[in-house]
């Protein structure tokens, strides 16, 4: 299954799957452009975020691959924030 991973001033989260990325960028884009400003978005494991998107926050987007059966015991039992190394090798 393909999952967006985002990446905000060295936190990473797992986008859930209902989470509409082009909206979620343009309003990335809108917070920065503005100065700054709250942006919220859906995550798996940690429900909604609301993050302060400044124009010096770098911001990363990538798609990975993950199991449903990954992704639900995530969600069920998430990580810190800080233990982030299954998101970029696997479970």
């Amino acid at each position: 299954m393909l999952v967006n991973k985002v990446r905000f001033d060295g936190q990473t989260f797992l986008l859930d799957p209902s989470q509409d990325v082009e909206q979620t960028k343009r309003e990335i884009v809108a917070a920065v452009r503005e100065g700054s400003d709250f942006v919220e978005f859906h995550t798996v494991g940690h429900g909604v975020i609301s993050l302060l998107v400044t124009p010096t926050l770098p911001v990363r987007f990538e798609v990975i691959e993950r199991s449903a059966e990954q992704l639900e015991a995530f969600e069920i039992n998430p990580l810190p924030f800080d233990e982030t190394a299954w998101l970029d090798y696997g479970v």
